[in-house]
C-alpha cells in the first residue's frame, strides 16, 4: 500500500483497461504492453520500459535472491552496459518494479466503498487485493535480500504504511460511527491500524509470496483466503466485545 508514481510510463501510454471491483491486473501484462506501445517513442523511453519489463520476468520466474543484470539484459535483448544507463544495480531495478506493482494495486483498487455496508466494503477491497496479489505475487519475492541491499526501503515501507494508517482513520472518523476507534484516542487508534495492515501484509505474503506448508495446505481459494481477511479486518475495526472488559 503506497503512493509511489509509474515514473518509468510517459502519461500518453496510460491503460486502457476497464475492471470490474473484483477483477485484478496481471503487472507483467502491462509492462509488456506499455514496452509494446512505446516501439515508436524516444529511444530512452523505449529502453527503459524495455529493460523494466524484463526485469518483471526475471523477478517472476527467479525472484530476487537469482536476479541478475546479464538476465535482465538477455531477455531485454541489450548490451550489459545500456542497463547502466538506466539503472545503478540490480536493486535499482526491482525497485522500479515494485514502484509499478505499487502504483498498478493504487490505480486499479475498488473506488466507491462509501455506498457500501462496512463488511461489504472491505469484503470488496480484501476480494481485489487477494486477486492482485496472488497474480503478482512472485515479483515481490526476495523482499529480505532486497531490503538488506536497500535497508531505506524498509523505511519507506513504513512510512506508506503509516500513511495508509492515518486514510483509514480519517475514513472511518469520517463515514462510521461504530467503530470503536473512535472511542480512543489518535494514537491508539493508528496503531490498532498498523497492527491490522501488518497481519494483512503478512498474510498474503504467507499464502502467496513464501508459503510454508502449513499455510499452504489451508488455504484454498482465493475467495477464503478473502472470507477469512475481511472477517478479520471486521472484527478488528467494529466487534467491540471485550474492548473495555477490564476497565
Amino acid at each position: 500500500m503506497g503512493s509511489f508514481t509509474i515514473l518509468e510510463t510517459p502519461p500518453t501510454l496510460s491503460d486502457k483497461v476497464s475492471m470490474e471491483s473484483n477483477d485484478a491486473p496481471k503487472l507483467i501484462d502491462i509492462l509488456d504492453a506499455r514496452a509494446d506501445q512505446a516501439r515508436h517513442r524516444p529511444k530512452r523511453q523505449r529502453t527503459r520500459l524495455n529493460l523494466l519489463a524484463a526485469t518483471a520476468h526475471e523477478l517472476e520466474e527467479n525472484g530476487y535472491e537469482a536476479l541478475t543484470i546479464d538476465g535482465i539484459v538477455r531477455r531485454a535483448g541489450l548490451a550489459r552496459g545500456t542497463f547502466y544507463l538506466y539503472f545503478a544495480n540490480r536493486a535499482e531495478a526491482a525497485i522500479a518494479v515494485r514502484r509499478s506493482f505499487t502504483a498498478t494495486l493504487r490505480k486499479f483498487r475498488p473506488r466507491g466503498g462509501g455506498r457500501y455496508s462496512p463488511r461489504v466494503a472491505i469484503h470488496r477491497m480484501n476480494r481485489f487485493y487477494v486477486a492482485f496479489y496472488a497474480r503478482n505475487a512472485r515479483l515481490l519475492a526476495g523482499k529480505e535480500s532486497l531490503f538488506h541491499d536497500r535497508p531505506d526501503l524498509a523505511r519507506s515501507r513504513d512510512a506508506i504504511n503509516h500513511r495508509w494508517a492515518l486514510i483509514l482513520l480519517r475514513d472511518i472518523r469520517r463515514r462510521d460511527h461504530e467503530s470503536w476507534l473512535l472511542e480512543v484516542d489518535e494514537a491508539k487508534a493508528t496503531l490498532a491500524l498498523r497492527f491490522i495492515i501488518l497481519m494483512a501484509d503478512e498474510a498474503l505474503r504467507m499464502v502467496y509470496i513464501d508459503p510454508p506448508p502449513g499455510i499452504a495446505g489451508l488455504a484454498q481459494t482465493e475467495e477464503d483466503v478473502t472470507d477469512v481477511l475481511t472477517t478479520l479486518w471486521y472484527q478488528c475495526l467494529y466487534v467491540k466485545e471485550g474492548h473495555n472488559k477490564d476497565k
